[in-house]
Formats: C-alpha cells, structure tokens, sequence
C-alpha cells in the first residue's frame, strides 16, 4: 500500500535512478500486439494504473496475456476479427485517458458494442471528437450530457475524416489504429495539430507492428492516406524510457544533485518522445549534465535566463516545468497549456497554487504560467488526485527551507507505482 501522504525533507540526491518504460509506447504496443494474428513479445513494460486498465480491454477482447519477465507475451486476436456481442462490453477505463480514447473506436471497427465507464476526472473530458464522428456516420450511441457512461452500438465505417488536432492526439491515435481494420481505406485530414510527437509515436509502433499509413503535409494540414483490409503483424518489441518521467529527475538533479552528480539509468535522448525537450530547457537555463554508456547525469546547477516556452507539443511537462522556474533566476514563461486544464486535475491552477503554498512566486494565465525564482519554504500541499502534481511537488520539496507535507501522494501510482520509492533511494 502506498502513503497517501509524503513527507520530503529537503535533502541532497545522487546515485542512480531509475525511469519507468514510455506509458505512452506501453499502451499503443499492447493494443497493437492484441489486435495482431499471431504471438508477440513486448519487453520493458512498467505497470501502472493506466496500463492496467488497457491490459484489462485487450483481455475482454480475448488476447492472451501472459506475463514474461519485464515485460508481457501476447497472443493476439487478429484484428480483422468481428465480436458481436448480445449485450455491450463493458469497459473500465479507471482514469486512463488513452485508454479510453484509444478503445472506442477500435472496439467501432470490431464491431462491438461496448459500454465506456472511467472514474475520477476521467467522464468529463472532452469526447466532442467522436461524437461528432457518430453523428455523421449516423452510429447509435448513448451519453449522459457528453460524458461516461458511453455506449456505442454501431460499427466505425470507413471514409474522409477532417479532425481538429488542437483539444488530444489521442483520438487521432485512436482513429489511426482503428481504421487499418476497415474493408475500405480512409484519410484523415488534421488541422491545428498540437502535440505532433504523440502522433508519430503511433506512425512508428503502427510501422513495426506492420500498418502502412502514407503521410502528406499540405499547408497547414496532416494528411494521413489509410489502406483498408490490413491486418496487424505480430512483433516483438522494447519500450524505451519514458521521457517525460525523466524530466522529473533531471530537474531533481538540476536543483539537489550531490558533487558526483544523479545518474538517470539508459536515459538517451535518441527517441522520438516528443518530451525530449525538457532536457533542451535544462541546458538552455545553465542546467549542467553528460551522455555516459549508463545513461545521463545530471549535475547541480545554477539556473539562470529568461525563457519563454510553448508547451502545446509536450503539455505534460507543465507541473515539473513551473518547479523547474522557481529555481531558475530569471523569469519563466510557459504558454500554449490551455489543455493541461482538462487533464486528472487542472494543472495549470493545481501546480500554481500547490506551489504558491510553498512560496513560489507564480501567475496563473489562462493558457499558461509566469514562474519565477523564490526561496521554497516548508508546508502542506495537496496533489488534486494527479500524479503529475504529486511528483512535481516531490522534486520542488528537495530544495525548499523545511519539510513538505504531499496529501494524496498515492496518486502517483497512476502512472509510476514506486515512484516513492525511486525517489527515497536516490535521496542522500
């Protein structure tokens, strides 16, 4: 059982730490691999809340799952396979986001009716996206004012789809893995596209597990061309580390390493995670570290520069960007995070004011922050049920004047169940 309260004095870290396996690799692989004729391998996978409840889906779909060491072996269903089902699956996507907008029309393209339940903040997110794509198509669904429960009854059919990328990638990940198994072929016109990495992340698993997608920039939009008739390939496939769980770590050894530095284990900065940036941020403020054969090192560095940042293509580093500014002498921007505000809490009004409790000097905008350095003291701060805050807070602790009391610390375990723990063995 993990503790629903932390408390982290302010202390020195080194050693080495430890970075979960990509969650947003982990979930696309496992549906992939699922919806695959044959058996597949994917090795490094980090279990956690979310990817648990797409474990659960993939079982309910009839994959095999069989746990290997660090990772899963997975016999596939063939996913031109229909399932009709008397009465609706019922799906339990706890608070994953993906989950849930990955799935939908996946289980559309299958053919099977299926009943969407979440908890948390997880039924009110926005779903306009395939609601409208319901509508057109003329799809029997049912929701409660927009959110879950949703139940979808009708098949996904192939066709000409224009997308508005600016609200989640998600859905286009989700369109992208469901329209591969249709008769017909489809295109999806995207306009607006924020967090352009996401997208790619799935154009490469889609790739290795042996989807053709043909991609075309016209102008201002994505123009993804997609064969109907595919079927997916099994694999076997290494989830690399997840970029944006190492950011809480180079800020971590940006603000407490000890002389010899915090190494952050098979951390490389050769991956197409978008969330990369955050390292660039760190260098571009002073942040000091090496590439070693191990991974990379962070030292404790003195942060200085102001920096504006637009956060649209990497909105999930916005909790460990603003702990990152307030130890950064100089004035922090981070703008185009009009989104984080729909995520397991708003994390542009969670972050600043958890973080003004301890002190910080921070403005809440509408679609971002001004951070700027301050002297952290001691106190008691709430994590919102978010594990992006709650860890986010965990590293500001580290450099504050007394200790920090985290409520609701246990939140982390949606993403990293032993983030906790991690974090306790590198603390000197």
């Amino acid at each position: 059982m993990i503790a629903d309260v932390q408390t982290i004095h302010p202390t020195k870290v080194g050693g080495k730490a430890q970075v979960p396996s990509s969650k947003s690799l982990c979930h696309r692989a496992i549906l992939a691999a699922a919806l695959a004729e044959g058996e597949s391998q994917i090795h490094s996978v980090s279990f956690s809340e979310d990817i648990e409840a797409t474990l659960d889906v993939v079982r309910a779909l009839g994959a095999q799952i069989t746990p290997i060491e660090q990772g899963l072996h997975i016999k596939g269903i063939g996913g031109a396979k229909r399932m009709d089902a008397a009465q609706p699956l019922h799906i339990d996507c706890r608070e994953s986001g993906s989950t849930l907008r990955f799935v939908v029309p996946i289980l559309a393209a299958l053919g099977i009716s299926a009943t969407y339940t979440g908890k948390g903040r997880l039924g009110e997110r926005p779903m306009d996206v395939y609601y409208q794509i319901f509508e057109k198509q003329n799809m029997q669904y049912e929701t409660a004012k927009g959110r879950l429960p949703l139940t979808v009854r009708s098949s996904l059919q192939a066709g000409d789809f224009v997308i508005d990328g600016g609200i989640s990638s998600q859905f286009i990940t989700g369109l992208l893995m469901a329209l591969p198994l249709l008769a017909q072929p489809s295109t999806l016109r995207i306009f607006h596209l924020q967090s352009r990495p996401y997208v790619d992340l799935t154009l490469e698993v889609l790739r290795l597990f042996g989807i053709v997608i043909h991609k075309e920039e016209q102008e201002e939009t994505l123009v993804l061309s997609i064969p109907g008739g595919q079927r997916y390939h099994s694999a076997c496939y290494t989830v690399e580390p997840d970029a944006s769980q190492a950011a809480f770590w180079i800020a971590a050894g940006g603000i407490a390493a000890e002389k010899q530095g915090l190494l952050i284990r098979h951390y490389t900065p050769e991956t197409v995670q978008g969330d990369k940036v955050f390292l660039d941020l760190f260098a571009a403020l002073g942040g000091r570290f090496c590439h070693e054969a191990e991974g990379l090192r962070v030292f404790r560095s003195k942060l200085q520069g102001d920096q504006t940042v637009d956060v649209s293509q990497c909105p999930d580093l916005v909790p460990i960007m603003a702990v990152l500014g307030t130890y950064n002498q100089g004035r922090l921007h981070i703008v185009g995070a009009g989104r984080v505000r729909i995520k397991e809490s708003d994390r542009l009004a969670a972050i600043s004011r958890e973080l003004g409790r301890l002190g910080a000097q921070i403005t809440e905008e509408p679609e971002g922050l001004w951070v700027q350095a301050a002297a952290l003291h001691g106190g008691t701060v709430e994590s919102w049920n978010d594990h992006r805050i709650a860890m986010a807070l965990g590293v500001a602790a580290l450099g504050a004047q007394g200790p920090v009391y985290i409520q609701g610390a246990g939140s982390a375990a949606k993403s990293w169940p032993s983030f906790w723990d991690d974090f306790k063995q590198i603390m000197r």
